[in-house]
């Protein structure tokens, strides 16, 4: 138990300072720094619904989350919420759900009356704050994350007169709301009968114990999980239904300390039971530790000596969001990860995706080095091993998504585990730069041979011509093809829709032009493996836009890809390949092979060294011969002929689905020659085409595809900024860069104020787009803090 009474003196000083209106959140020169970030990001929220979404079916409100923990807390939204910090959030597996509105609030009797307080409440790097002021009593409130599923919340009382403590709390029973319309069903017993929530008072707090659900898309429970309640102070609990109370009194100032954990399996239970009683028994310890690795944070990733206070604030956003994504190792998932939206709905729990990580990874290491090398430890766990059950054919490939439950397949009921596709080659790229910023040759040592392997898939299971330009693809897989392993399209002609199978018919359905659309699969897959889902050169188009097309002059096949087999000596099934070469797949290839060969060179494998060398020098020259297109001066895909042309290329660029970011990616990964690199900087800097409001979209004004508010055809991803402003930067076009860096910041909305950092951004508008929160644009605002905010 941890009563803790403050000295006399000290409750006379602070009681003084606390009356006289000595503002508690006034930094000075020698404050820490987190003092000086207060409210980078807007954490007040009252959720009235388990699911409490925004304009895009995302929560609306921003936890504070912290240290890989599974639940998270708010500050409040008016007085009606002070002495609380509402919700909490809880990450149910792979999903984000509000348990209560305010769970465990405070109130505070004198002599049988209610001392009404006023409020200061505000956010900090690693700290939710409270300051509740009334004459004769002030209560300072503290919470921080003390474990990977404990929070830790400090009650300060100072008071010369005895008070009554009061405690409660309400489980939500409303279900859902979009923009706090109410949407059906009405409650959480209707949604979930099984969800079976229960209060169960303690000695020293109480348990919410959860039912066992298991809906996929909405809430996944394990029948033994619980949100823990422990207490310092003894108190008594009442429980009427889903509601609960608890008193408590002290004679004079007191600061007392409470615990909430949010655990997931009855062994997660049983285990953190040791932490949590470590933490009340030495809480200050806790309490400190916390302040201390967020200053660590700050003093090691704020580097950037010329960037403007309100570059540096939004770089703090960046690293408060990618640190509140950061989750502990539960479920599958053997180490912590970092997911690309807490707050998103389908982005949550611990769901995690390599081409994510990678740029997550890079970003972090700055300022967060071991989760950056334990969110790429997570997704090499697991890469496919030779002899592997399901798929042996894919030793080296890396799953799209991984998540706290595997597939069916996989022994699991989880319905987003992917293994249809994987990302692009940039791991390389991410680990060579954890390894700058630490030094850590072991870490190398550790990743060379797993990247080694993924390197080799990609020539093994990509590369359907052979001639060491892999292509974006999709896997053999019950989505992608029959049993007997042909593969699935669905054709729509008018009101008919039918399911037909193999490439032969593919093709002939193709030739003949007897549809509407094709729903292909494989072509999906291909698109995410891209991690561009439905950008313009995959053959995404919309009908009015393929109509103005056609109108124009231009052929409906234009915009239709085609497949390959890919096949192993032997005949077996491999998956299948777009018939293009990529040239931002086949950009990071370049750059993958220089960084192995670096990697190579630094752990003593010297002939595998220049074997990486010589790949990248073949594929540089590849790319600038066989896909840049003088006329437009830009690179572009190419598509694969039956026969080479004679220059040795697979065929020629396709220059009619337009332009988009993966013609800039030769730029970024060094391997455009610097006239090539010249012409596509034009095109960059035009006005015409990329040059927008918010600049360096996903698809140019000039492409047949492009709409503002399409997700991979129009919308800014802060991804493909900086990687188009890094290319520029790398050849000679670093003022342009810069000056776009400018343009982003002053244009993408609620950046600099404090709203959350957002998937996408509308082109023309700025208009914020997509989920809340978002790891990789984060990471990447992190990334143009450091190269490009300069003043």
């Amino acid at each position: 138990m941890n009563m803790i009474p403050l000295p006399p003196l000290a409750t006379a000083l602070i009681l003084a300072l606390a009356l006289t209106g000595c503002a508690p959140n006034t930094p000075d020169a020698d404050a820490p720094l987190a003092e000086r970030y207060k409210n980078v990001i807007d954490r007040r929220g009252a959720p009235h619904f388990m699911l409490d979404y925004d304009f895009d079916d995302h929560q609306r409100f921003n936890p504070f989350f912290d240290l890989g923990a599974w639940h998270g807390h708010l500050l409040p939204s008016g007085p009606e919420g002070m002495g609380g910090f509402p919700g909490p959030a809880l990450l149910t597996e792979e999903y984000i759900n509000f348990m209560a509105n305010n769970f465990d609030r405070l109130s505070v009797y004198r002599d049988g009356k209610p001392v009404h307080f006023t409020m200061t409440a505000y956010s900090l790097p690693g700290a939710l704050v409270q300051r509740l002021s009334a004459p004769g009593v002030t209560v300072n409130l503290t919470l921080r994350f003390a474990a990977a599923r404990t929070s830790l919340l400090e009650t300060q009382i100072l008071t010369d007169t005895p008070l009554e403590l009061v405690w409660d709390g309400e489980l939500l029973e409303r279900y859902a709301a979009k923009e706090q319309k109410p949407q059906p069903p009405a409650t959480l017993e209707q949604a979930f009968p099984d969800y079976t929530r229960r209060i169960v008072p303690t000695a020293d707090g109480l348990r919410v114990t959860f039912g066992k659900v298991r809906a996929p898309s909405q809430l996944m429970t394990s029948g033994q999980s619980e949100y823990q309640i422990h207490k310092s102070l003894p108190q008594r609990t009442t429980v009427d239904g889903h509601r609960f109370r608890a008193t408590a009194r002290i004679t004079g100032s007191t600061t007392l300390y409470t615990t909430y954990s949010h655990l997931l399996t009855a062994e997660e239970a049983q285990r953190e039971q040791r932490a949590i009683a470590d933490i009340l028994a030495h809480p200050q310890r806790y309490m400190a530790a916390s302040a201390q690795r967020w200053e660590g944070y700050l003093a090691t990733g704020l580097s950037n000596p010329h960037a403007t206070p309100e570059q540096t604030r939004v770089a703090v956003k960046a690293m408060e969001t990618l640190n509140g994504n950061w989750r502990g190792a539960a479920g599958a998932m053997k180490f912590d990860s970092v997911t690309p939206s807490v707050t998103g709905r389908w982005f949550s729990g611990n769901q995690t995706w390599p081409w994510d990580t990678w740029k997550q990874a890079y970003a972090m290491a700055h300022f967060n080095p071991d989760v950056a090398k334990d969110n790429i430890r997570a997704v090499f766990a697991f890469q496919i091993r030779p002899g592997d059950a399901l798929r042996p054919w894919d030793a080296g490939f890396l799953p799209d998504l991984i998540a706290y439950n595997p597939s069916p397949e996989r022994g699991g009921d989880g319905g987003n585990w992917n293994e249809r596709n994987t990302k692009p080659s940039l791991a390389a790229w991410a680990v060579m730069e954890v390894y700058r910023v630490t030094g850590d040759k072991g870490w190398l040592a550790e990743m060379y041979p797993k990247l080694v392997a993924y390197h080799d898939w990609w020539l093994r299971n990509r590369d359907h011509n052979g001639n060491g330009v892999p292509e974006y693809g999709a896997t053999r897989d019950k989505a992608h093809n029959t049993p007997d392993g042909r593969m699935l399209f669905t054709v729509k002609r008018g009101q008919r829709e039918q399911t037909l199978a193999g490439l032969d018919n593919y093709d002939r359905i193709v030739r003949e032009g007897q549809y509407d659309s094709i729903e292909i699969p494989a072509q999906t897959a291909a698109s995410w493996e891209s991690g561009r889902d439905d950008a313009a050169v995959f053959g995404f188009i919309d009908p009015d836009q393929l109509a103005r097309y056609v109108a124009q002059g231009g052929k409906r096949e234009d915009w239709q890809v085609k497949f390959a087999e890919n096949r192993a000596p032997d005949g077996t099934l491999l998956g299948y390949s777009l018939l293009q070469e990529s040239v931002d797949q086949a950009s990071y290839m370049y750059s993958d092979n220089r960084y192995l060969a670096e990697m190579a060179d630094i752990l003593g494998r010297g002939a595998e060294a220049a074997a990486f060398r010589a790949k990248a020098d073949r594929l540089a020259a590849y790319i600038n011969t066989c896909m840049f297109d003088k006329q437009s001066g830009f690179f572009y895909d190419i598509r694969i002929e039956s026969r080479p042309l004679a220059n040795g290329c697979a065929g020629k660029p396709i220059v009619e689905r337009g332009k988009g970011p993966e013609g800039w990616s030769p730029l970024f990964n060094g391997a455009a020659s610097q006239p090539h690199a010249d012409a596509v900087a034009r095109v960059m800097k035009d006005p015409r085409e990329f040059n927008t409001y918010v600049p360096l979209g996903t698809a140019a004004l000039t492409n047949p595809a492009f709409g503002a508010d399409i997700y991979w055809r129009g919308r800014v991803w802060v991804d493909q900024l900086y990687f188009g402003l890094k290319g520029m930067e790398r050849y000679g076009y670093r003022d342009d860069a810069v000056a776009m860096a400018q343009a982003f910041f002053r244009h993408a909305d609620g950046l600099v104020a404090d709203g959350p950092i957002r998937e996408n951004y509308n082109p023309l508008t700025g208009k914020q787009q997509g989920a809340p929160n978002f790891s990789w644009s984060a990471a990447h605002l992190y990334m143009l803090y450091n190269d490009f905010f300069t003043q």
